[in-house]
This record gives structure tokens, sequence and C-alpha cells, in this order.
């Protein structure tokens, strides 16, 4: 029996597609090898690990107006209390616009004085020709109504300047406390300051209680006129002669509440409790306004901040549970995912892979376990 060949142009034929189902094969392969990764990549659950930063609460204080800082009252890695005066402005614009304000009141009422001296006059005019008794009492009780409320201006200002004088002093005494601690200062300077800290709030609440006494003298006196229901012109005529008087009154008030606020910001106080982490601004420097003189980081963790790529992004939910890491200290709880950001983001420098590219990716934020650390480097893994 002979053995059967292929003639020459059909051996031809098979040896061409032999080669060509050899050059195929692997291209192929490799195109399903690719689809099976991404197919698993994203319906197999993500196994690995993010890394995150732990973010706490940080504050910044700033100068509210221009000024000259006269003391800084906190150091570098200091605990500070919610509330506590970390800084103070020099209150010397402030005393000065309060003496200004003094001056404009003592020639108020001088005013006061001379306008209602011809009110008087023109009533008792008016009244004489006329027999308008009313006009005259309905003037008189006008005139009351204006002195009081400018009695109670006075008292206001020598209250503010007295609360500015003792923050002031207040301020010193801590300062001096702390210097007396390391010997640098004598007990009787520190026992001169507070004595005449205790004077000045003992001054204060004097004030205090003279204006509620001029505060009701204001009020009794607008309660008297209003009771006494003038007729005829004669309120016309009152309130068109004391018109601008009774405006600047009402000008000098608004002036004098604007120095109190100005005041009350002379002392610059932790919006939060936690440590000092920068201090930029020393005692004798003159500051801009919106500076930031001091910087506080609360201690207590506050969440932590993650980061992941688009790959990754549809495998994350909120709620889902994760375990933080510490790369010392291994496990330190669960948590939970809050919220993901709709949108890529920068990710912080710490995170970038090539510290010469930025990277972007979507923002994960999760719940901290209360162990981290502020700014520590932790690894969230996500639970099965």
């Amino acid at each position: 029996m002979s053995d059967w060949r292929p003639s020459r142009p059909r051996a031809g034929l098979l040896l061409r597609a032999r080669h060509v189902v050899r050059g195929a094969t692997p291209a192929s392969v490799w195109v399903l090898a690719v689809a099976a990764l991404v197919w698993m990549g994203r319906t197999m659950p993500f196994q690995g690990q993010l890394v995150g930063i732990v973010d706490a609460a940080q504050s910044s204080v700033g100068a509210p107006v221009d000024g000259r800082i006269c003391a800084v009252l906190v150091t570098l890695h200091q605990e500070v209390e919610q509330g506590q005066v970390l800084a103070r402005l020099d209150d010397a614009d402030v005393r000065l616009r309060l003496t200004q304000a003094t001056y404009e009141l003592e020639r108020l009422r001088a005013d006061m004085a001379r306008e209602a001296a011809d009110v008087e006059q023109q009533a008792r005019a008016t009244a004489a020709e006329h027999g308008l008794e009313a006009g005259v009492e309905q003037r008189r009780l006008a005139s009351a109504v204006e002195a009081a409320q400018l009695g109670a201006l006075s008292v206001r200002t020598q209250l503010e300047e007295a609360r500015i004088r003792v923050q002031g002093v207040a301020v010193e005494a801590d300062r001096l406390a702390a210097l007396a601690t390391q010997g640098m200062v004598g007990e009787p300077e520190l026992v001169r300051v507070r004595t005449e800290r205790d004077a000045l709030q003992k001054r204060i609440e004097e004030l205090a209680s003279l204006h509620q006494e001029h505060e009701a003298r204001v009020a009794t006196a607008q309660q008297r006129l209003r009771e006494f229901a003038p007729v005829g012109v004669a309120g016309l005529a009152v309130d068109t002669a004391l018109a601008p008087l009774r405006w600047r009154l009402k000008a000098q008030e608004a002036s004098l509440e604007r120095i109190a606020l100005d005041g009350r910001q002379l002392d610059l106080r932790a919006p939060i409790g936690g440590r000092v982490v920068a201090v930029t601004a020393q005692a004798g420097e003159w500051t801009a306004a919106g500076r930031a003189l001091v910087s506080i980081v609360d201690p207590r963790p506050r969440r932590i901040l993650a980061y992941v790529a688009d790959a990754m992004r549809g495998q994350l939910q909120p709620q889902q549970p994760v375990r933080v890491h510490r790369g010392d200290a291994g496990l330190l709880g669960t948590a939970a995912i809050q919220s993901i950001s709709p949108t890529v983001v920068r990710v912080p420098d710490r995170l970038w892979g090539d510290p010469r590219r930025e990277e972007w990716a979507y923002e994960v934020v999760v719940t901290a376990t209360g162990f981290e650390t502020p700014g520590e480097r932790v690894q969230l893994q996500l639970r099965p």
C-alpha cells in the first residue's frame, strides 16, 4: 500500500495556513486575557489597602483690624483652651477714639443746654401769647428725654473705657504671673498690677449699675412724654426744634458701639481648644487686618481622608465598613465610609507616588476610630 501525500500546490496552502494560525494565536490569547482582567477588576471585590491621612480640626486666629501687637501670650506646642487669650493688640487707637467721643459728648451736652434754653424761651413766649401751657410742658418733657439719653451715653463711654483698660491690665497680669514663676519679675510688681485690675473691675461694676440707672431714667422720661399726649401743633414744634440734636445723639451712639466692638476685638482668643502649631508674630510688630497670627490644631482626630482611582470608585459605597491599620501598631479599629467625592480632587503631596507629578483621585471620607494621631498616615482595608 503506497503512502498518500498531498500535491505540491495543496501542501503549500496547508503550510501557509499553519503559519497564519501560529501567528494569530498569541494575539487572540492576549486580547482574551486583558478582557478577563478588566472583567475581574470590575466584578471582584477589592482586597487591597487604601492609604489615608488623619485629619483634625484646625483654626487660625487673625488680626481683626490693623494695629500693633502689644503681647503674645502663647508659645509653640502650648496647649490652650477655647476662649483663652492668645495675643492682644495695642489699645492706643481705641482709647484715643474714646477720648474724642468724650469731647464730643461734652459738646453735645453744651448744645443740649443751649437748645433747651432756646426751646423753653420760645415755649414761654408762645404760651404767653396763646396760653398754650401744654406746649411748655411738652417741650420740657422732650428736653428731659434728650438730657437723660445724653447722660446714659456719657456713662456708657466711661464704662467702655474702663473695660478696655481692664483687658489690657488683665493681659499684663497674666504675662507678669508667667514671668514671676520663672523668677524674672518680683512679687511687688505683680501685686501692683493685680490691685489695679481689681480696682478697674470694681469700677466697671459701679459704672454698669450706674448705666442701668440712666437707662431707667431714659425709659421713665420717654414714658412721661408719651403719656402727656400734646395737643395742637406743640408736638410738631418740639420735634422740629430737637431733631438735629436727636440725630447727633444717635450718631454718637453708633460711634460708641463701633468703638466698643473694636475694643472687644483687641483680645485675640482661641476659637477651639488644642495645641499651638504656629506663631507667626511677636510683640511690638505691626500687623495688617486678616493676617494669621496663631494656628491651633485639635489633638483629637476628626476624620480620615483617603483617595482612590476611578477603577476602584465603583466598589466603594457610603457606610461601607473598613479596617484602620497603623504601620507600627497594627489594627486600630473599624470605621465606616462617610462620603465619596463626586469628582476627582487633587491628592495631597504626601501621597504622591512620584513627587514630581501631581495626582488626582476621588476623596473618600472615613470616620476616625479615636486612636489615630492627627497628620499620620494610616492604611484602610475593606472588610469582606
